[in-house]
Protein backbone atom coordinates (compact mmCIF):
# COMPACT_ATOMS: atom_id res chain seq x y z
CA UNK A 1 0.00 0.00 0.00
CA UNK A 2 3.08 2.36 0.40
CA UNK A 3 1.76 5.66 1.99
CA UNK A 4 -1.39 6.38 0.24
CA UNK A 5 -4.43 7.08 2.70
CA UNK A 6 -6.13 2.94 2.70
CA UNK A 7 -8.77 1.04 4.79
CA UNK A 8 -6.39 -0.19 7.47
CA UNK A 9 -8.37 -3.45 7.83
CA UNK A 10 -7.94 -5.96 5.48
CA UNK A 11 -9.32 -4.74 1.09
CA UNK A 12 -9.87 -6.48 -1.62
CA UNK A 13 -7.69 -3.64 -4.03
CA UNK A 14 -8.65 -3.15 -7.70
CA UNK A 15 -10.12 0.27 -8.42
CA UNK A 16 -9.78 0.12 -12.01
CA UNK A 17 -12.31 -2.25 -13.16
CA UNK A 18 -15.12 -3.46 -15.40
CA UNK A 19 -16.93 -6.65 -15.68
CA UNK A 20 -20.60 -8.11 -16.19
CA UNK A 21 -23.33 -7.16 -14.00
CA UNK A 22 -24.61 -10.66 -12.19
CA UNK A 23 -27.53 -9.05 -9.88
CA UNK A 24 -29.37 -5.62 -9.16
CA UNK A 25 -30.88 -4.33 -6.12
CA UNK A 26 -34.60 -3.67 -5.93
CA UNK A 27 -34.69 -0.16 -6.33
CA UNK A 28 -31.98 -0.17 -9.39
CA UNK A 29 -33.99 0.25 -12.86
CA UNK A 30 -31.34 1.00 -15.32
CA UNK A 31 -29.15 -1.81 -15.07
CA UNK A 32 -29.69 -5.88 -15.38
CA UNK A 33 -27.80 -8.75 -15.19
CA UNK A 34 -25.87 -9.50 -18.17
CA UNK A 35 -25.21 -5.85 -18.93
CA UNK A 36 -21.37 -5.59 -19.44
CA UNK A 37 -20.21 -2.31 -17.65
CA UNK A 38 -17.04 -0.23 -16.29
CA UNK A 39 -17.39 1.34 -12.33
CA UNK A 40 -16.39 4.94 -11.23
CA UNK A 41 -14.99 4.18 -8.37
CA UNK A 42 -15.11 7.54 -7.23
CA UNK A 43 -18.36 9.46 -5.56
CA UNK A 44 -18.86 12.42 -3.31
CA UNK A 45 -21.68 12.88 -0.98
CA UNK A 46 -23.48 15.44 -2.86
CA UNK A 47 -24.50 17.53 0.24
CA UNK A 48 -21.17 19.48 1.02
CA UNK A 49 -20.02 22.78 -0.69
CA UNK A 50 -17.45 20.38 -3.04
CA UNK A 51 -20.23 18.64 -4.55
CA UNK A 52 -22.51 21.43 -4.73
CA UNK A 53 -20.12 22.90 -7.05
CA UNK A 54 -19.42 19.89 -9.20
CA UNK A 55 -16.04 19.20 -7.18
CA UNK A 56 -16.88 15.97 -5.30
CA UNK A 57 -13.24 15.13 -5.72
CA UNK A 58 -12.18 17.13 -2.95
CA UNK A 59 -15.03 16.17 -1.18
CA UNK A 60 -13.88 15.22 2.73
CA UNK A 61 -16.19 11.85 2.60
CA UNK A 62 -16.00 10.99 -0.98
CA UNK A 63 -13.50 11.42 -3.78
CA UNK A 64 -10.22 9.54 -2.52
CA UNK A 65 -11.56 9.07 0.62
CA UNK A 66 -14.48 6.53 -0.09
CA UNK A 67 -12.77 4.67 -3.64
CA UNK A 68 -13.84 1.40 -4.67
CA UNK A 69 -10.69 -1.04 -4.36
CA UNK A 70 -9.35 1.40 -1.86
CA UNK A 71 -11.61 1.67 1.02
CA UNK A 72 -13.98 -1.40 -0.10
CA UNK A 73 -13.15 -4.54 -1.80
CA UNK A 74 -12.87 -3.96 -5.73
CA UNK A 75 -12.19 -5.27 -8.92
CA UNK A 76 -9.83 -7.59 -7.88
CA UNK A 77 -12.49 -9.71 -6.45
CA UNK A 78 -14.50 -12.32 -7.88
CA UNK A 79 -17.72 -10.13 -7.24
CA UNK A 80 -18.07 -6.75 -5.98
CA UNK A 81 -20.88 -4.99 -5.00
CA UNK A 82 -20.78 -0.69 -5.96
CA UNK A 83 -23.59 1.68 -6.02
CA UNK A 84 -25.23 1.74 -9.16
CA UNK A 85 -24.63 5.69 -9.90
CA UNK A 86 -21.04 4.94 -10.62
CA UNK A 87 -21.88 2.22 -12.77
CA UNK A 88 -21.76 2.95 -16.69
CA UNK A 89 -23.05 0.43 -19.21
CA UNK A 90 -20.77 0.00 -22.27
CA UNK A 91 -21.71 0.18 -25.83
CA UNK A 92 -21.22 -2.72 -28.09
CA UNK A 93 -18.08 -0.91 -29.64
CA UNK A 94 -16.20 -1.23 -26.42
CA UNK A 95 -14.68 -4.38 -25.08
CA UNK A 96 -14.70 -5.50 -21.38
CA UNK A 97 -10.61 -4.79 -21.73
CA UNK A 98 -10.70 -1.88 -23.21
CA UNK A 99 -13.26 -0.80 -20.30
CA UNK A 100 -10.90 -1.85 -17.80
CA UNK A 101 -8.50 1.64 -18.70
CA UNK A 102 -11.99 3.81 -18.32
CA UNK A 103 -10.80 5.20 -14.58
CA UNK A 104 -7.47 5.29 -15.10
CA UNK A 105 -8.47 7.87 -18.83
CA UNK A 106 -11.25 9.75 -16.83
CA UNK A 107 -8.29 10.92 -14.43
CA UNK A 108 -5.99 11.55 -17.54
CA UNK A 109 -9.69 13.47 -19.11
CA UNK A 110 -9.88 15.71 -16.00
CA UNK A 111 -6.31 16.15 -16.18
CA UNK A 112 -6.75 16.87 -20.04
CA UNK A 113 -9.68 19.63 -19.28
CA UNK A 114 -7.11 21.40 -16.66
CA UNK A 115 -3.69 22.14 -19.25
CA UNK A 116 -5.90 22.62 -22.49
CA UNK A 117 -5.77 24.62 -24.82
CA UNK A 118 -2.56 22.46 -26.13
CA UNK A 119 -1.68 24.35 -29.26
CA UNK A 120 -1.35 21.76 -32.13
CA UNK A 121 2.75 21.62 -32.75
CA UNK A 122 3.88 22.29 -29.05
CA UNK A 123 6.61 20.58 -27.59
CA UNK A 124 5.46 18.11 -25.11
CA UNK A 125 7.49 16.16 -22.58
CA UNK A 126 5.93 12.66 -20.83
CA UNK A 127 8.25 11.76 -17.48
CA UNK A 128 7.51 7.96 -17.14
CA UNK A 129 6.25 5.04 -19.82
CA UNK A 130 4.19 3.24 -17.41
CA UNK A 131 0.58 2.65 -18.33
CA UNK A 132 -0.19 5.77 -17.41
CA UNK A 133 2.56 7.36 -19.37
CA UNK A 134 1.11 4.95 -22.22
CA UNK A 135 -2.24 6.60 -21.93
CA UNK A 136 -1.05 9.94 -22.13
CA UNK A 137 0.79 9.87 -24.90
CA UNK A 138 -2.30 7.86 -26.57
CA UNK A 139 -4.50 10.89 -25.92
CA UNK A 140 -2.13 13.03 -27.18
CA UNK A 141 -1.69 11.22 -30.60
CA UNK A 142 -5.33 11.12 -30.84
CA UNK A 143 -5.70 14.79 -30.60
CA UNK A 144 -2.88 15.39 -33.35
CA UNK A 145 -0.25 16.35 -31.06
CA UNK A 146 3.30 14.79 -32.65
CA UNK A 147 6.30 16.73 -31.60
CA UNK A 148 6.66 14.50 -27.94
CA UNK A 149 9.49 13.09 -26.13
CA UNK A 150 9.53 10.86 -23.62
CA UNK A 151 11.44 10.21 -20.80
CA UNK A 152 11.80 6.69 -18.86
CA UNK A 153 14.65 5.27 -17.44
CA UNK A 154 13.50 1.45 -18.00
CA UNK A 155 14.27 -0.28 -21.26
CA UNK A 156 11.71 -2.82 -20.86
CA UNK A 157 8.72 0.32 -20.74
CA UNK A 158 10.46 2.67 -23.31
CA UNK A 159 9.63 -0.28 -25.93
CA UNK A 160 6.63 -0.74 -24.61
CA UNK A 161 5.96 2.49 -25.74
CA UNK A 162 7.45 2.08 -29.11
CA UNK A 163 4.45 -0.58 -29.54
CA UNK A 164 2.42 1.71 -29.75
CA UNK A 165 3.81 3.29 -32.88
CA UNK A 166 3.19 6.44 -32.23
CA UNK A 167 6.56 8.04 -33.59
CA UNK A 168 7.57 9.75 -30.60
CA UNK A 169 10.78 10.53 -29.42
CA UNK A 170 11.37 8.02 -26.78
CA UNK A 171 14.66 8.48 -24.83
CA UNK A 172 16.57 7.96 -21.12
CA UNK A 173 16.61 10.54 -18.15
CA UNK A 174 20.14 10.66 -19.16
CA UNK A 175 19.83 11.64 -22.77
CA UNK A 176 17.15 13.93 -21.46
CA UNK A 177 19.87 15.78 -19.02
CA UNK A 178 22.40 15.83 -22.30
CA UNK A 179 20.03 18.01 -24.44
CA UNK A 180 20.01 20.27 -22.04
CA UNK A 181 23.71 20.60 -21.14
CA UNK A 182 24.05 20.62 -24.99
CA UNK A 183 21.44 23.23 -25.65
CA UNK A 184 20.44 25.51 -23.31
CA UNK A 185 17.86 26.27 -25.08
CA UNK A 186 16.18 23.11 -25.42
CA UNK A 187 12.83 23.04 -23.65
CA UNK A 188 9.18 22.18 -23.63
CA UNK A 189 5.83 23.86 -23.61
CA UNK A 190 4.16 21.06 -22.26
CA UNK A 191 5.72 18.47 -19.17
CA UNK A 192 3.16 16.23 -17.87
CA UNK A 193 4.70 13.88 -15.21
CA UNK A 194 3.67 10.22 -15.26
CA UNK A 195 6.49 9.07 -12.70
CA UNK A 196 5.16 10.55 -9.10
CA UNK A 197 8.78 11.10 -8.13
CA UNK A 198 9.02 14.30 -6.88
CA UNK A 199 12.85 14.86 -8.35
CA UNK A 200 12.27 14.52 -11.59
CA UNK A 201 9.09 17.06 -11.31
CA UNK A 202 11.81 19.47 -10.00
CA UNK A 203 13.99 18.77 -12.25
CA UNK A 204 11.58 19.26 -15.09
CA UNK A 205 10.67 23.16 -14.46
CA UNK A 206 14.34 23.65 -15.83
CA UNK A 207 12.89 22.10 -18.89
CA UNK A 208 10.24 24.44 -19.40
CA UNK A 209 9.82 27.42 -21.67
CA UNK A 210 8.43 30.52 -21.35
CA UNK A 211 4.84 30.40 -20.70
CA UNK A 212 5.43 26.57 -20.33
CA UNK A 213 3.07 24.12 -17.85
CA UNK A 214 3.95 21.53 -16.09
CA UNK A 215 0.69 18.78 -15.26
CA UNK A 216 1.58 17.08 -12.25
CA UNK A 217 -0.63 13.82 -12.64
CA UNK A 218 1.94 10.85 -10.94
CA UNK A 219 1.18 10.34 -7.62
CA UNK A 220 4.12 11.03 -4.77
CA UNK A 221 4.36 9.73 -1.32
CA UNK A 222 2.30 12.37 0.71
CA UNK A 223 5.90 12.58 2.06
CA UNK A 224 7.17 13.88 -0.96
CA UNK A 225 8.65 17.54 -1.37
CA UNK A 226 10.00 19.42 -4.32
CA UNK A 227 11.16 23.14 -4.05
CA UNK A 228 10.93 25.44 -6.65
CA UNK A 229 12.42 29.06 -7.61
CA UNK A 230 9.87 31.78 -7.42
CA UNK A 231 11.72 34.26 -9.76
CA UNK A 232 12.37 31.37 -12.09
CA UNK A 233 8.82 31.28 -11.90
CA UNK A 234 7.91 35.01 -12.09
CA UNK A 235 10.15 35.04 -15.38
CA UNK A 236 9.06 32.39 -17.44
CA UNK A 237 5.18 33.31 -16.64
CA UNK A 238 5.17 29.28 -15.40
CA UNK A 239 2.02 27.33 -14.56
CA UNK A 240 1.55 24.23 -12.49
CA UNK A 241 -1.48 22.01 -12.30
CA UNK A 242 -2.07 19.39 -10.23
CA UNK A 243 -4.61 16.53 -10.77
CA UNK A 244 -6.67 15.09 -9.02
CA UNK A 245 -8.77 11.69 -9.68
CA UNK A 246 -11.95 12.25 -11.85
CA UNK A 247 -14.98 14.46 -11.16
CA UNK A 248 -16.98 13.95 -14.09
CA UNK A 249 -14.91 12.31 -16.65
CA UNK A 250 -16.24 8.87 -16.87
CA UNK A 251 -18.47 9.35 -20.22
CA UNK A 252 -15.12 11.57 -21.91
CA UNK A 253 -12.83 8.43 -21.51
CA UNK A 254 -15.49 6.08 -22.49
CA UNK A 255 -15.90 8.38 -25.90
CA UNK A 256 -12.10 8.31 -25.91
CA UNK A 257 -11.80 4.19 -25.96
CA UNK A 258 -14.59 4.35 -28.73
CA UNK A 259 -12.41 6.96 -30.75
CA UNK A 260 -9.02 4.94 -30.29
CA UNK A 261 -10.92 2.13 -31.15
CA UNK A 262 -8.85 -1.65 -31.28
CA UNK A 263 -5.35 0.55 -31.12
Amino acid sequence: MGAFPCRDAPVIMGHEFSGVVTAVGPEVSHLKAGDRIAVDPNNGCFNCDSCHKGEYHFCKIGGINNTVGIWSDGGWAQYCKVPCDQVHKLPDSITLEQAALTEPLSCVSHGWDRICPIAVGSKILILGAGIIGNLWASVLHLQGHRRVTVSEPQEARRKLMKNLETGFDIITPTELKARKAQDTEYGFDLIVDCSGYAPAMEESLDLLKHGGKLCIFGITSPEAKMSVRPFQLYMKEVTIYAVNINPFSFPKALGWIDAMGSR
